[in-house]
């Protein structure tokens, strides 16, 4: 999953050949019809295959995907952005692959979907960073629509799982990492903005760029020992030594989280630190 992120700024390199080819209108056809064969093909297995799904349980995707196709192309009339769709669902699928190995109970679609978004952020920062690409709250937008359109179809291809939402209460009652953890997420909401900010204003920040930096530093710094915390505690020690445990789920979401809001807030501490022209 990591190669994937650190790759999607370069399919542009791939968008770029085909459109030497082929037109920018047919261009960006093709991630719609081979969506399209992809949602046919399952669509029709389910329906004459001897298994429990049929065509029915297929309706809500079916709906979802329509609705969402066609909106993207309201919304962002260049072509080129709708391979985002495609590419994000895939990583929705990726995500759910690896997280279902120990993830128990209710809320792995939630997750999921707040990951594959998350990532979609980092991604969009990342271009940010390279000569020649953008950072783009739309292809954030459309990024997490791939994302949601990827969770409702494994939702529909899968076994539903167990209701059990008792990793919520292991989560509470960790209280000072869930603080820790929601100032994070929301930091990551400012710095956002913060870098939108340096995008349209050259870097103007009112003089707070100490502020945030210093904040940047102090959530890492929080973060990461957090991490320490939760792997050496929960992980490597034995639990049957451990008073209160916590389950693979509650770990999954404070891990998975914490790595995700460090590497923003990472992104952000390289554009203030280096006076990178993020663009």
């Amino acid at each position: 999953m990591i190669t994937f992120v650190l790759a999607l700024p370069h399919a542009i390199i791939l968008y770029r050949a085909a459109t030497d080819l082929l037109s920018k209108n047919n261009v960006g056809r093709i991630p719609l019809v081979i969506f399209l064969f992809f949602l046919v093909s399952i669509v029709s297995y389910a329906q004459y295959s001897n298994g429990l799904r049929t065509a029915k349980r297929f309706i809500p995707l079916i709906i979802l995907s329509f609705v969402i196709w066609i909106s993207v192309s309201i919304f962002e009339p260049n072509s080129n952005k709708y391979i985002h769709i495609p590419e994000y669902m895939f990583l929705s699928g990726l995500l759910f692959l690896a997280l279902a190995v120990d993830y128990e109970g209710s809320g792995i679609f939630f997750l999921v979907f707040i990951l594959t978004s998350l990532l979609g952020v980092v991604d969009e920062m990342q271009q940010g960073l390279y000569p020649d690409r953008y950072y783009g709250w739309k292809d954030m937008v459309i990024n997490s629509a791939g994302a949601l359109l990827g969770v409702i179809m494994i939702k529909t291809l899968t076994i539903q799982p167990t209701r059990d939402w008792m990793w919520v209460r292991d989560i509470v009652r960790q209280k000072l990492l869930s603080v820790v953890l929601f100032s994070g997420l929301g930091g990551t909401l400012f710095t956002g903005i913060m870098l939108w900010a340096i995008k349209v204003d050259a870097g103007i920040l009112g003089g707070q760029e100490n502020g945030i930096l210093a904040w940047n530093i102090l959530y890492g710094s929080a973060a990461t020992l957090a991490i320490i915390y939760l792997l050496k505690r929960f992980v490597f020690l034995q639990r049957s030594i451990i008073s209160e445990p916590l389950s693979n789920t509650s770990l999954l979401w404070f891990i998975s989280l914490f790595c995700l809001t460090i590497i923003i807030h990472g992104v952000s501490t390289l554009t203030l630190v280096t006076d990178l022209n993020f663009s």
